[in-house]
């Protein structure tokens, strides 16, 4: 008779600053079934190195109360462990947020307030590579994408290439390095992107690259 072998459980790291809802989040997290709570920290000081160690498949990173977090923080986690996912939660409205996130490279978004049973959701669908985003956001983005037009058709090949690489988090010394080629012509191309886009910044752009409607 065959043994029944589970499955590994997805180990799943937090960054929330306010204890009340750390200690809700930890319950909500531990109770799910297949997922196993590796971490929590109250500010990110610290769990970079920790992350580095216990290898998370997911980081759940609540943005409000955050004094210390830059979104470079996302690009080097993902220089660290490529593979883990990152669930932003934030009660932010602040597109230029949500833009400068998504080029760095996380996986979800959720606006609060939002509901245990969207949160738990969200890591089943992440934990399977898919990607979330909450309701009220897309629509904002769609409303953005629809309102912004069709110019990504414009790009050239190498302006796309270059946009993909910012999409996927890349900082500009890895992009030059990479295509080969030196910091002032990416900058040039960079440039030209903003310009054909007729957006103000690589955020902007990568959302617009982004947009399913294009």
């Amino acid at each position: 008779m065959a043994k029944f072998v589970s499955e590994p459980k997805t180990r799943v790291a937090m960054i929330e600053g306010n204890p009340v809802e750390r200690e809700y989040l930890s319950a909500l997290v531990s109770g799910a079934s297949g997922i196993d709570l590796s971490s929590v920290f109250s500010g990110v000081d610290g769990a970079l190195e920790d992350f580095q160690e216990t290898q998370p498949d997911l980081v759940i990173l609540d943005l409000d109360g955050l004094i210390d977090f830059d979104t470079d923080w996302i690009r080097d986690l993902h220089r660290c462990l490529p593979h883990t996912a990152v669930l932003i939660l934030s009660s932010e409205k602040n597109h230029e947020e949500l833009f400068s996130t998504l080029e760095a490279g996380v996986s979800g978004w959720l606006q609060k307030p939002c509901t245990a049973d969207q949160i738990v959701r969200a890591l089943y669908v992440l934990r399977e590579g898919g990607a979330v985003l909450g309701n009220q956001l897309a629509r904002h983005l769609l409303d953005y994408f629809n309102a912004r037009g069709k110019s990504v058709d414009a790009l050239t090949a190498r302006e796309r290439q270059i946009l993909g690489h910012l999409v996927h988090g890349l900082a500009a010394p890895e992009i030059a390095a990479k295509l080969e080629i030196s910091k002032d012509t990416l900058r040039t191309h960079v440039r030209n992107i903003l310009a054909k886009l007729k957006v103000n910044s690589r955020a902007e752009a990568v959302a617009k690259y982004l947009n399913p409607m294009r």
